[in-house]
């Protein structure tokens, strides 16, 4: 309260620098003049600095709801509206913002309905796709002892894949009207996404290496978990190299909070793109020699763990490969 005052009568002072200007010239004068002053006079210097104290003071009443507006540093649309108006500026300010909010909310709506529009056309866009896509697949695995149709076995798999995260991109903006809290332990989601990519592991020759004791148990979403895990072995694959190793391991750190560690010795990633990985639609510079990343991955993992308040950190050294550590806070996890 005391900073708000200090706040507020600082912008006060600033806002009536000229009748402040005028009251202190009007002093200095007062002064001068003293030594010849009547009592009529001094009566009236006295009357006068009374008057435009009590101008001043009822100024600052006045506009006290305006300065806080102006001083509130945690502002959201409804902080700048002024409830109860006591001069005819806050009427008028009350005025314009009332019509400026309406206008705001307006294009808010409009937005929204432009995105719903948007999500409609590109699941319907999505699913249209997918149909063909499937029948080449269908087509390319019959024939899949020939080469060609081995390339295009694999570039359709890139292409639903891609195809799934959009979908998935989509859904980030109802997770938390999908939020589901359980047991999860994490040596069983773990191998459970170790074999949805089993085909995979054996295509890009890696192989996983699984680390976690059976007892270490976290309360989380176990969808979204596992899509977690599932986009981040996904991505250790696609970076490791020919006969490479990914470890994937859980303990319990100095701080009572599980890590979850996924490891990978490919190529790793450059100190300058470290803290840019996460951002939408970002291709690092090391990673587009493969010619293989959106960009969206990645980001969907911040997300998801910043909705189910888990933490994310990386360390990489090009060359040697990645490791990225999830870590759940204390009240997510427990021990059976």
């Amino acid at each position: 309260m005391k900073n708000k005052i200090k706040d507020n009568f600082k912008s006060f002072l600033f806002d009536n620098l000229w009748i402040l200007n005028f009251f202190v010239i009007n002093n200095i004068l007062i002064f001068i003049f003293n030594i010849v002053a009547t009592s009529s006079w001094i009566y009236y210097a006295f009357l006068l600095n009374f008057i435009m104290l009590c101008f001043l003071t009822h100024r600052f009443y006045c506009m006290w709801d305006f300065y806080e507006i102006l001083n509130n540093k945690n502002k959201n649309i409804d902080d700048f509206t002024i409830i109860n108006p006591k001069n005819e500026f806050e009427k008028n300010y009350k005025k314009l913002f009332c019509e400026f909010n309406l206008k705001y909310k307006e294009k808010i709506n409009y937005m929204k309905d432009e995105r719903k529009k948007n999500k409609i056309m590109i699941y319907k866009w999505v699913h249209q796709i997918k149909t063909p896509v499937s029948v080449i697949k269908l087509i390319a695995q019959k024939n899949k002892s020939e080469l060609q149709y081995k390339k295009i076995l694999q570039a359709i798999s890139q292409i639903q894949y891609d195809l799934e995260q959009i979908l998935n991109m989509y859904k980030l903006d109802s997770i938390k009207n999908d939020f589901h809290v359980e047991k999860i332990n994490l040596k069983d989601i773990a191998k459970e996404n170790i074999n949805k990519l089993k085909d995979n592991f054996i295509e890009n020759s890696v192989f996983p290496k699984l680390k976690i004791k059976n007892d270490i148990i976290v309360y989380s979403d176990y969808k979204w978990i596992s899509f977690v895990i599932y986009q981040l072995l996904t991505n250790a694959i696609k970076y490791s190299h020919k006969g490479g190793k990914i470890y994937i391991e859980a303990y319990i750190n100095e701080i009572d909070e599980v890590n979850l560690v996924i490891k990978d010795f490919g190529l790793g990633i450059l100190k300058e793109d470290i803290e840019k990985i996460f951002d939408l639609f970002f291709t690092g510079q090391n990673v587009r020699l493969k010619g293989e990343s959106t960009g969206i991955g990645l980001y969907m993992v911040k997300k998801i763990l910043d909705y189910l308040d888990c933490s994310i950190s990386v360390k990489s050294d090009i060359g040697n490969g990645s490791e990225f550590i999830i870590s759940f806070a204390k009240g997510n996890i427990t021990k059976l």
